[in-house]
């Protein structure tokens, strides 16, 4: 049969130094009878190959069948599958024996099962690599499937040296990033490259997808390649205590590898910076002793060792910014939890310091607890619908106001509520039985000594109630949806129909606002304040 037209084009090969290709171990495969399929690719090249190379099986799954047909239907401004094969995707990457010739190598014939579409790579120490398609022009289940030649091609990358490094500096570092194309073809066909960098080259691979940053030695340059043909790359140069200095823009040519120097002293400055020792003790407020269970994180995520006493030692922290530590305390099965779940602690070194010490004291909670006896409880759960009831807790601020305040916790136990507290401050509990009816709570003065404070709250069984009624030219509006609020914005509203004669029962109004909000078919939407209609006379007259 002829030939697959492969996607490379011949280029002659070249050496590069200082590549960072690295040998991968191929997967272990599933034996394959002597029956079956096989593929055969020449690789043509101006050298006898040597190197590695990989076959991968592609299929099509139902998703890759939709996609294709929403592709086509819609559109993707030039960019996608040319054709429902190039939607296959390979699972396994199988390696392949190449046979080397004068010009280059014969790879296979290699068992491989029955699919839409084969993707072949191989690559060479010295950068050059091949890389194509191979599509059956019809179905085969036996024999030999010829896919073709494949040309040599040269890798797209940079060769990276460092100037002005000294040792006492410590180790240097790159971190890489793709700067892709703006038109979605040429970053389609980029990105195309990406399963050859991971093959050959994994810790590049890295690089681009994670941003792990690549030892730079002083020595000999880095060589990152094989690169994605994008517009450019971009390169920070890290040192050892974690700053960074660039970015540093290369433009990237197809089939080149091009050279930057990147100097420490223009990238960095100010100095590479240096580290600082923290030595630290962590305890929970009013205690000597950390919390129970207490995990206290360093800045990488790490969870650092805690003594007994809550000592620590975090060392290798930048001296040129702040280093944030994360304490997180487990919450008890049952009871009441000692401290917030999660505090943050930064770390602002003094300049010129190689340690330093800090005492960090996680804060604990004082209790607020709202007193409930059957009777309340009673009477909120036959006047309340759910959501409701709702606990607010509110606390009064220097504007002479009372102010909803967050809580971490609310706890519903035997005898009450309990509401955990982080400060001292005057403090009340709202209960809300709608958006619009709220009875509040005595008033706790709670100090720094910690100790639980207890209030109390009575749901009055009489007093007035209003309602809404809608008409549009004296009529009333039947099934008009009707939104009600309160200043309290965390509740949430209420909602209702107008019934024939136009009303909606709001209920009881005790609340300090009532926002309206009226919607009805045919009609302009109507939104108003009303707590001053419903105290004076009971009726809320909205008028579309």
């Amino acid at each position: 049969m002829p030939a697959a037209a492969p996607v490379a084009q011949a280029v002659p090969a070249a050496p590069v130094d200082g590549s960072a290709f690295a040998r991968v171990e191929p997967p272990p495969s599933a034996p394959m009878p002597p029956e079956g399929l096989r593929l055969r690719v020449v690789l043509e090249g101006g050298r006898p190959f040597e190197g590695e190379a990989r076959v991968g099986a592609a299929f099509i799954s139902e998703a890759d069948r939709q996609l294709w047909e929403v592709s086509r239907r819609e559109g993707s401004e030039g960019a996608g599958p040319e054709r429902l094969e190039d939607l296959a995707n390979v699972e396994e990457w199988l390696p392949a024996e190449v046979t080397p010739t004068t010009t280059g190598g014969m790879l296979g014939p290699v068992p491989v099962p029955v699919a839409p579409r084969y993707q072949v790579m191989a690559w060479a120490p010295d950068g050059t690599f091949w890389w194509g398609d191979v599509v059956p022009e019809k179905p085969l289940t036996t024999g030999v499937l010829d896919g073709g030649v494949l040309q040599a091609r040269h890798p797209t990358g940079v060769r990276v040296r460092l100037s002005g490094a000294r040792s006492e500096q410590g180790p240097f570092f790159v971190r890489v990033e793709r700067a892709a194309s703006l038109d979605p073809r040429d970053a389609e066909r980029a990105s195309a490259m990406l399963p050859v960098v991971r093959q050959a080259a994994p810790q590049v691979a890295s690089a681009l997808s994670e941003g792990a940053p690549l030892p730079l030695s002083m020595d000999s340059p880095l060589a990152l390649l094989p690169l994605p043909a994008d517009p450019q790359v971009r390169l920070w140069l890290r040192s050892a205590s974690g700053q960074e200095g660039g970015p540093v823009e290369v433009p990237l040519r197809e089939g080149r590898v091009e050279s930057v120097v990147l100097d420490v002293e223009r990238l960095f400055p100010e100095g590479v910076g240096g580290t600082v020792t923290l030595r630290g003790r962590l305890v929970l407020e009013g205690a000597a002793t950390p919390p129970e269970g207490v995990t206290l994180l360093g800045p990488g995520g790490q969870a650092l060792a805690l003594a007994s006493d809550g000592r620590f030692t975090s060392p290798g922290l930048p001296s040129w910014t702040a280093s944030r530590f994360v304490a997180e305390v487990p919450s008890p099965e049952s009871g009441r939890p000692v401290a917030a779940a999660r505090q943050t602690f930064d770390f602002v070194p003094e300049p010129g310091v190689a340690e330093a010490h800090v005492t960090w004291r996680v804060a604990a909670y004082r209790w607020l607890v709202l007193r409930m006896d059957g009777f309340l409880r009673g009477q909120l759960d036959a006047r309340a619908r759910r959501p409701y009831p709702v606990f607010v807790l509110q606390r009064w601020s220097d504007g002479d106001v009372w102010r909803t305040h967050g809580a971490d916790a609310f706890l519903h136990e035997e005898g009450g509520v309990a509401v955990s507290l982080l400060e001292p401050g005057r403090y009340r509990v709202l209960v809300a039985l709608s958006a619009h009816e709220h009875h509040v709570s005595t008033v706790a003065e709670v100090g720094v000594d910690g100790a639980e404070h207890a209030v109390s709250v009575q749901v009055e069984a009489a007093g007035p109630t209003c309602e809404v009624l809608v008409t549009a030219a004296g009529v009333p509006v039947y099934g008009a949806r009707v939104m009600a609020g309160s200043e309290v914005s965390s509740l949430p509203p209420v909602r209702g129909l107008t019934d024939a004669e136009g009303r909606w029962r709001l209920g009881r109004v005790r609340s300090e606002a009532l926002h309206l909000e009226v919607e009805a078919a045919g009609h302009s939407p109507w939104a108003g304040e009303a707590a001053e209609a419903c105290q004076r006379l009971g009726v809320v007259h909205v008028r579309l």
